[in-house]
């Protein structure tokens, strides 16, 4: 079911992505190595200081100005990826503008949390210099959680439409499927990702009051309703076993080992780029530099942990569908018209994917398939 010539181009497809991103991040630790040989950033925080002696103003003034850097350099590469190749392979439906847009939308949200999230952390290392570690780890927890609250309220609507699924046979399914699971939806929704995309997606987005299942509608163009049931079983699973809130608590460890593990090992980096605390704003380059460092390093936990749950939902959506060749019939069209890989290099696989890859979910769905025949 699996049309290799279209897993040729797949792999063409990723490795376009692959190759830009590695470049990108290349660039960018270059460009931080050069702030932090030149002392870049120690000479332009002197002229902050010479603006103002508030310290929230200069960690403001900073941020800014290494945000705008960040975005100059970024954008190429954006550029190439987001709409380029996007292009190339009939995915986008934007037009320049409207990427563009989008650009500038996630600009300033981003710029926005950047500041908020800046701010905290030097405030957090000038007044709780040996703890500081602990505090924001726990500020970083309470962040995600409340982010996760107002993402799908404040942040999604930027981007996307949002409205209820229509009366009718779909329905009156998910109705069936819920009552199923013993679970009451707040509710399902459709998402016009055709705006933006050809590629056909589902998510379970927020936290209590805001929480909701998503459905792209053009999962509801392109594919079958027994497709779209066993996907939107797979997200009813997610609600019904709480993972969102597991995932926010594994993520919470990791993330304070990593803090804790940061705060042993930064004194060396600081050393060396000639900073003593890490509560200096102008060593803010090397705190990124020690951070992309781990967050390297512990990526593939958070990977696993992710694996665990979706197979879990995969499961669970057999159960409340009882079709396994759906699941089959869905991962295939998957690889052959949203040009997933079936089989990744195992090695990535096990570094950055956040679910099964499809080969992986389709001889899941099979076993289940085989058993069911034998009952």
């Amino acid at each position: 079911m699996i049309d290799q010539e279209k897993q040729k181009i797949a792999r063409r497809y990723h490795n376009e992505h692959l190759l830009l991103s590695l470049i990108s991040s290349g660039v960018s630790i270059i460009i931080i190595i050069i702030i932090i040989k030149f002392q870049i950033s120690q000479k332009f925080f002197v002229i902050i200081m010479g603006l103002t002696s508030l310290r929230v103003l200069q960690a403001f003034l900073y941020f800014l100005a290494f945000y705008l850097l960040y975005a100059i350099i970024s954008l190429p590469f954006s550029y190439i990826s987001g709409f380029k190749v996007e292009h190339k392979y009939n995915f986008s439906t934007q037009t320049i503008k409207d990427w563009f847009g989008d650009e500038l939308k996630s600009f300033f949200v981003g710029l926005i949390l950047g500041i908020i999230i800046f701010e905290i952390l030097y405030l957090i290392t000038y007044y709780a210099p040996d703890l500081w570690w602990f505090y924001l780890s726990l500020i970083m927890i309470l962040f995600s959680v409340v982010l996760a609250n107002l993402a799908p309220v404040l942040i999604l609507p930027l981007f996307y439409k949002t409205t209820p699924i229509a009366d009718g046979d779909l329905k009156n399914c998910i109705k069936e499927i819920c009552e199923n699971a013993g679970i009451k939806i707040k509710g399902v929704y459709t998402i016009n990702l055709s705006s933006k995309s050809t590629k056909a997606n589902a998510a379970v987005v927020g936290l209590g009051n805001t929480k909701k299942i998503l459905l792209g509608d053009t999962l509801i163009t392109k594919y079958n309703e027994d497709e779209i049931l066993v996907t939107l079983a797979h997200e009813i699973t997610h609600y019904q076993g709480q993972h969102i809130w597991y995932l926010i608590l594994w993520q919470s460890i990791i993330m304070l080992v990593m803090f804790y593990l940061f705060n042993l090992l930064y004194h060396y980096g600081y050393q060396w780029a000639g900073f003593m605390s890490i509560a200096e704003i102008a060593a803010f380059p090397v705190f990124v530099l020690l951070f992309a460092i781990l967050s390297f390093i512990f990526k593939p936990f958070g990977s696993v942990i992710s694996r665990y749950y979706e197979k879990k939902a995969d499961a669970g959506a057999l159960s409340l569908t009882e079709n396994p060749s759906a699941l089959i019939s869905l991962m295939s069209k998957f690889c052959n018209q949203e040009l997933a890989i079936a089989y990744p290099n195992p090695i990535i696989e096990f570094y950055s994917y956040t679910h099964p890859s499809p080969g992986k979910r389709i001889e899941f769905a099979e076993k289940m398939l085989k058993e069911t025949q034998n009952v």
